[in-house]
C-alpha cells in the first residue's frame, strides 16, 4: 500500500469508526435530551429514567467480554455493522413505543450496539492507523460519544419540539442505516503489519489492570448523570427545555474539541497519560459542584466543566489501554468496557433515586465524589505503572 493510500485509509478508517460509534450511541442520548417530552407522554419520574438508561448499560455490561472475544474473531467490519443494525432496529423500536416498559425493553436491546461497536471501533483503527497517528485517531473515535449527546441536544428544537420526539428516533435509525451502507460499501483496509500499531502490552499486572476499570467505570458513572438527567434538572431548576437542551448540545462541544486535543497531544507531546486522565478528571469535579447549586445559569458553566472532564480523558486512556494489546484489542477492550457499563449503570439509576429522595442539589453532590474517587483511583494507576512514557 502506497503512502497516499494509506493516509486515504486512515482517514477513511477514522471517519467510520466514528459515524459509526455515534450511531450506536444515539438512542440513549436521545433518551436523555428528550427526558422532558418522554417523561410528558409516558408519565414516568427521574427514578424510571435512571433505571431505563441504566438498562441500556446493563446489557451492555453483560455483554461486552463475550463480545470483545467475538470481535476478534469476526473481524473489526462485520461486528460494526451488526453493531448498527441493532442501534437502528432499537431506535425505531423506540418511535413506536407506548410506555415506559417498552422504552426500557429497546433501550436493553439498544445497549448490545455499543459492546460490539467499541471492541469494533478500537480493532479497525489498530488495523487501519499507522502508530504515528494512533492518538490522533483515538481523539476522533472518543469524540463520538459527546458528538451523539450533541445531536441529542440539538434534536430538541429541531425536530422534538417541532415534530415530536419519535420522529428524532427515526432520525436516529435513518442515520444509522447510512452508516451501514457506507461500510458495507467501502470498508477500510488494513496496513500492513510493520506500518500498522503492532504494539504489546508492556504492564502485565493484573491489579492494575481492574484498578484501572474501576476508575474507568467511576467516570463514566459521572460522567453519565450529566447527559442523562442536566436537561431534566436544569428545566426543574428553572430553565426552558430549549435553552436546556442547547445548552447540552453547547457542552458537547466543549467535550469533543477536549477529546480531540486529548488525542492529538497525546501523540506529540511525553506526558504521563495516566496522569493525564486524573487531571482532567478533576477538572471535571469542579463543574458538577456548579451544578449542584441549582441556579439555572451556574449550571450551564457547571455542564460545561463537568462533560469537558469527565468525558474529555477517554481518547487518553483507551490508547494507552488499546495501544498495549493491538494483538488482541477486543479481548483488552472487555474488562474496561465491562467497568464503564457498570458505571453507566449505577450513575444514572443512582442519580435518580437521589433526585426523588433528596433534591437535585444532593445527587450533583454525589456526582462530585464518585468523580474524585475516579481521578484518585488514576493516579494510584500511574503509581503503579512502571512506564511513564505514553506508549
Amino acid at each position: 500500500m502506497t503512502g497516499s493510500a494509506a493516509t486515504r485509509s486512515s482517514r477513511q478508517a477514522m471517519a467510520v469508526v466514528a459515524a459509526a460509534t455515534v450511531a450506536s450511541l444515539l438512542p440513549v442520548f436521545l433518551t436523555g435530551a428528550l427526558a422532558v417530552q418522554l417523561r410528558d407522554e409516558l408519565a414516568f419520574g427521574a427514578s424510571a429514567l435512571g433505571l431505563a438508561v441504566g438498562l441500556f448499560r446493563v446489557s451492555g455490561a453483560l455483554t461486552s467480554v463475550p463480545f470483545g472475544r467475538l470481535t476478534d474473531r469476526l473481524g473489526a467490519t462485520r461486528s460494526m455493522r451488526l453493531a448498527i443494525v441493532v442501534a437502528c432496529v432499537a431506535s425505531l423500536g423506540i418511535a413506536t413505543t407506548s410506555s415506559w416498559g417498552a422504552l426500557a425493553a429497546w433501550l436493553a436491546l439498544a445497549g448490545c450496539g455499543p459492546a460490539l461497536s467499541l471492541p469494533a471501533a478500537n480493532r479497525m483503527l489498530v488495523n487501519a492507523v499507522s502508530t504515528r497517528s494512533l492518538g490522533t485517531a483515538f481523539g476522533i473515535k472518543q469524540s463520538a460519544p459527546p458528538t451523539a449527546s450533541l445531536l441529542g441536544g440539538l434534536s430538541v428544537p429541531l425536530i422534538g419540539l417541532t415534530f415530536g420526539w419519535r420522529w428524532a428516533y427515526v432520525a436516529g435509525a435513518v442515520l444509522a442505516l447510512g452508516v451501514v451502507l457506507v461500510l458495507s460499501a467501502r470498508p477500510p483496509q488494513a496496513l500492513p503489519p510493520a506500518t500498522a500499531a503492532v504494539r504489546r502490552d508492556g504492564d502485565h499486572d493484573p491489579r492494575t489492570h481492574r484498578l484501572l476499570a474501576v476508575g474507568f467505570g467511576l467516570g463514566v458513572a459521572a460522567a453519565g448523570t450529566v447527559s442523562a438527567f442536566y436537561v431534566d434538572t436544569a428545566v426543574r431548576a428553572g430553565s426552558s427545555a430549549q435553552a436546556a437542551s442547547l445548552s447540552l448540545g453547547v457542552a458537547s462541544a466543549v467535550a469533543i474539541g477536549v477529546r480531540l486535543a486529548s488525542g492529538v497531544l497525546v501523540n506529540r507531546i511525553r506526558v504521563q497519560p495516566l496522569v493525564f486522565c486524573a487531571t482532567l478528571i478533576s477538572i471535571g469535579t469542579a463543574g458538577f459542584v456548579l451544578l449542584a447549586t441549582n441556579q439555572p445559569t451556574v449550571m450551564i458553566v457547571g455542564a460545561i466543566i463537568a462533560l469537558g472532564g469527565t468525558w474529555g480523558f477517554s481518547a487518553v486512556f483507551w490508547f494507552v489501554l488499546v495501544s498495549r494489546n493491538a494483538d488482541a484489542p477486543g479481548r483488552a477492550t472487555g474488562a474496561p468496557g465491562t467497568g464503564g457499563a457498570l458505571g453507566g449503570i449505577t450513575g444514572p439509576v443512582l442519580f435518580g433515586g437521589l433526585v426523588d429522595l433528596f433534591g437535585q442539589p444532593t445527587a450533583w453532590s454525589a456526582s462530585a465524589v464518585v468523580s474524585m474517587l475516579s481521578a484518585l483511583a488514576f493516579v494510584v494507576a500511574a503509581r503503579r505503572v512502571r512506564d511513564e512514557a505514553p506508549v
